[in-house]
Order: C-alpha cells, then structure tokens, then sequence
C-alpha cells in the first residue's frame, strides 16, 4: 500500500514538472522507479506509459474543451 502511494506521489510531481519545463513525464518518471527497484523494468516501462498516455489525455481534453464544450 505504501509503495502505491509513492509511486502515485511520483507520477503527480513528475507529470508536473514535465509539464512546466516542457520535459516528457517519462524521463522523470521511469528512473525514479527503476531507483526504488520494486519492479521489473518491464512493469516500470508500462507504468510510465500509462502514465503519459493519461496524461496526454487530459491535456488533449484541456484543449478541446473550450472549443466543443462552452456555452453559447
């Protein structure tokens, strides 16, 4: 349970501050999982990367929003 909230914590400051500096969420993020060494790199890699895809996500629904979904 504890590692689940330290990967949540990771991944939220990662997405972060790839999204100020401009870096992809995965260069922060992967790494400092491989560093705790809880996972295989396997399942690391798949953690990173529904982690970016979701974070894709939300910015491409950040970007649609104002344009299909406001009120006339």
């Amino acid at each position: 349970m504890t590692l689940t909230w330290l990967y949540t914590i990771i991944v939220l400051c990662a997405t972060t501050i790839g999204a100020i500096t401009g870096l992809g969420g995965g260069v922060i993020i992967k790494p400092l999982f491989d560093l705790l060494g809880a996972d295989t790199a396997t399942v690391i890699g798949f953690y990173s990367s529904v982690a970016v895809f979701t974070m894709c996500l939300v910015s491409i629904y950040k970007q649609l929003k104002p344009a299909y979904f406001s009120s006339p």
